[in-house]
């Protein structure tokens, strides 16, 4: 249970293999495949003694590239999904069980006609529902980011900012990419995107499958957006709900 002496963030998921299987990880352990290959080529230079040479550069010495992964943690998907583009601008989406649970993962459609839209994505956005939710402490929230320099470019994270007093669910929108091919798979384990606490303290953190206590909040947050007409007049009642429910 949360209190004013244990300040960590905390992430649950109701899907019980998830944390075993395709869990959070921090971004300084996110495994790129271009990475192993330049700090395998950066160590064939120092075997060859060019980087002791004055002026020797080499892109695993870029800061400004690598300092990005010390912070925050990467969400991945954990369940296999095919995207399916059709005729009419839409798209159908397939995982490998036949339940479609929004509680724990879900696809949806969104519409891009008001917002910057890149030319070579699709003119909608795929928002997915991860199901993870987080709590974290009163006040913090997150940076959403893309995968910075990832392995696959079928889908691109669209940035924002998260806060979980508002909504404790960890969704994505992404800009599809993969416009040239009509049916794409993207394996379970791909990560998603990278979220940044704003902050400068540094925090524990944990991740759980969701206990009674979480599916009750889950009640009450449903229940509070399911209130008005308009979500948005819900927002300061919720945040207030929030900070009470968790003891923050």
């Amino acid at each position: 249970m949360w209190s004013n002496k244990n300040k960590r963030i905390e992430f649950f998921n109701s899907d019980p293999a998830v944390i075993d299987t395709f869990p959070i990880i921090e971004a300084k352990d996110l495994k790129l495949n271009w990475v192993k290959e330049t700090r395998k080529n950066y160590q064939e230079h120092v075997h060859k003694g060019h980087a002791s040479e004055p002026g020797f550069k080499h892109i695993a010495r870029c800061p400004g590239i690598f300092d990005l992964f010390k912070y925050g943690y990467i969400v991945s998907l954990h369940k296999d999904i095919i995207i399916k583009l059709d005729m009419e601008g839409g798209f159908e989406w397939i995982v490998p069980s036949e339940i479609k649970d929004k509680t724990n993962f879900h696809v949806e459609y969104q519409s891009t006609a008001l917002i910057a839209n890149p030319p070579w994505a699709t003119d909608f956005i795929i928002k997915i529902t991860t199901g993870w939710n987080v709590v974290a402490p009163r006040d913090l929230r997150f940076l959403y980011l893309p995968i910075a320099y990832p392995d696959t470019f079928d889908f691109t994270c669209t940035t924002g900012i998260f806060n979980p007093a508002i909504s404790t669910e960890v969704n994505f929108q992404v800009y599809w990419n993969a416009t040239e091919s009509p049916e794409t798979v993207i394996r379970a384990g791909t990560p998603l995107g990278h979220l940044i606490p704003l902050t400068e303290k540094r925090y524990e953190w944990t991740q759980r499958v969701s206990n009674q206590h979480d599916r009750d909040w889950l009640k009450k947050l449903n229940s509070a957006f399911d209130a008005s007409f308009w979500s948005t007049t819900m927002r300061g009642k919720i945040v207030d709900m929030y900070n009470n429910y968790w003891k923050l």
